[in-house]
């Protein structure tokens, strides 16, 4: 018996004691199926399609400045819509598969592994989803003879709003385990006004949801509100966004140790 039991063990620790690696792959396995995969995929697509129009017949774009014009108005939707990207995509990870993830509860390893898992399985989707609109916009920056260096800004300017949107999706992600669905769609409302009238303004600093935003203001030299910056405006300082960059991160630690807590002491 005891040679039996000795033979057993370390099965039964590596079968309850999955890396890091195996959480993540699973939680994206998981994700590939219904929404979150699905708008990943469609939401550069109906940004940049539909906003070319409103480049197109905007006094900017007919005056020549189609490529500016309309990589400026699709980072700015791209920075106000991100919070509303990560409640989408923290509510229904959170939401479905709701019978497995309680049996899952059940194994001998601690349960904040499977939170940082769906937050690290989250996170590439929304960097894949970065990825595939900042290769849509720097393709027709091409086509459209955009001046050198417009694929790199097009790329600094998604990929620094996803960074600095990693707070609010740790946020969303607290709020779908605490108080489900319905709660999380409305921070990510609140979030999208919040960008939309705060971002470009003193305060932005203390409303996480208006990050995203703040960071695409001096990238793609435009008000949250969609208007050009003029030349010499203090808010094209660019040096505000290491500053949000490091409060995402921060906040992002905090809530997921919070939430950590949270669904190691939740009753199944």
């Amino acid at each position: 018996m005891t040679g039996t039991r000795a033979v057993r063990s370390p099965r039964a620790a590596a079968r309850d004691d999955p890396p890091p690696t195996v959480v993540v792959r699973t939680e994206l396995a998981r994700l590939r199926y219904g929404f979150p995969l699905w708008y990943t995929l469609a939401a550069p697509v109906v940004l940049v399609l539909p906003l070319g129009a409103v480049a197109a017949g905007s006094p900017e774009g007919q005056a020549g400045l189609l490529w500016e014009t309309w990589r400026s108005v699709v980072l700015m939707f791209w920075g106000v819509l991100a919070p509303m990207g990560s409640a989408l995509y923290a509510g229904l990870a959170v939401r479905q598969d709701q019978d497995a993830r309680r049996l899952l509860y059940g194994y001998a390893f601690p349960r904040h592994r499977l939170l940082l898992g769906r937050f690290a399985a989250l996170a590439l989707l929304g960097m894949a989803q970065a990825l595939l609109l900042g290769a849509l916009l720097a393709g027709l920056g091409v086509l459209l003879g955009a001046p050198g260096g417009a694929a790199a800004a097009v790329a600094a300017g998604v990929v620094l709003t996803w960074l600095a949107g990693l707070g609010a999706l740790a946020l969303c992600l607290l709020v779908a385990e605490m108080w489900g669905f319905t709660a999380t769609m409305c921070v990510g409302i609140a979030g999208m006004m919040f960008g939309a009238l705060l971002a470009d303004k003193s305060v932005w600093w203390a409303i996480p949801l208006a990050w995203p935003m703040r960071v695409v203001v001096p990238i793609a030299d435009i008000h949250a509100s969609g208007v050009p910056l003029p030349p010499g405006d203090p808010l094209s300082d660019a040096g505000v966004v290491p500053v949000a960059l490091a409060m995402s991160f921060v906040l992002a630690a905090v809530l997921l140790g919070t939430a950590s807590r949270h669904v190691n002491r939740k009753e199944l």
